[in-house]
């Protein structure tokens, strides 16, 4: 039987003390160069003080982050809106295909700027913790999903295609990470989605046209 353990309210109050100075420290320097003892310094506490209630650094990212990753993730490869929409890349019409996806765009900025310090954190700030090649699950998530999408249009996904596909979601989260690498105002980052929606969609949808068999 697991023992249960009592938190106390100045246990709560020291915890909320630490993960603030933690989030400056981690803003400021990144994981890898954030330090127990700075964060400690930070929060006016001891190292030890820290430990009772952190094991370690990356559990205090762990944390912070909280279950972001997950929401994003499942946010990412279901949609209800897109999976009720039948379309084909190869014969439906463009402008249909991109207001369908500008939508979801849309959403994602919204769930950007909801979370916005967990989803900063991961962004620019993971090198050097456990999250550091966390979007590499991102990635393969959409992959995935975009081939089941494309075998249930009856389009043939060779091994070409596929690094293709894994090519192109790489750069569609790269283009999303940019909204945190400059900090952009919401209206900015809606701005920004609708252009590179508009960019992505024309680029696949010309692809699918013109795609051989290989």
């Amino acid at each position: 039987m697991k023992r249960k353990i009592l938190v106390t309210e100045e246990d709560l109050n020291t915890k909320s003390r630490i993960l603030l100075a933690a989030k400056q420290e981690f803003f400021e320097k990144g994981f890898h160069g954030a330090s127990m003892r700075s964060i400690a310094e930070r929060a006016g506490l001891t190292t030890g003080a820290i430990y009772n209630l952190f094991e370690n650094k990356d559990f205090i990212f762990k944390t912070l982050i909280g279950n972001t990753f997950d929401e994003l993730l499942a946010f990412l490869v279901h949609d209800s809106e897109l999976e009720e929409k039948q379309y084909n890349m190869k014969t439906s019409d463009l402008s249909f295909i991109t207001e369908i996806s500008r939508r979801k765009f849309i959403k994602i900025v919204d769930f950007f700027y909801s979370n916005w310090d967990a989803m900063k954190l991961l962004v620019c700030c993971s090198k050097g913790s456990s999250y550091e090649h966390i979007f590499d699950k991102a990635i393969r998530f959409v992959e995935e999903k975009t081939v089941e999408w494309l075998k249930r249009d009856n389009i043939k996904v060779s091994k070409q295609t596929k690094f293709f596909i894994h090519v192109m979601v790489s750069t569609y989260m790269e283009h999303l990470k940019e909204i945190f690498h400059h900090d952009l105002k919401k209206a900015q980052a809606l701005s920004y989605a609708i252009d590179i929606n508009g960019y992505h969609c024309a680029g696949w949808k010309q692809y699918w046209m013109s795609q051989k068999e290989y």
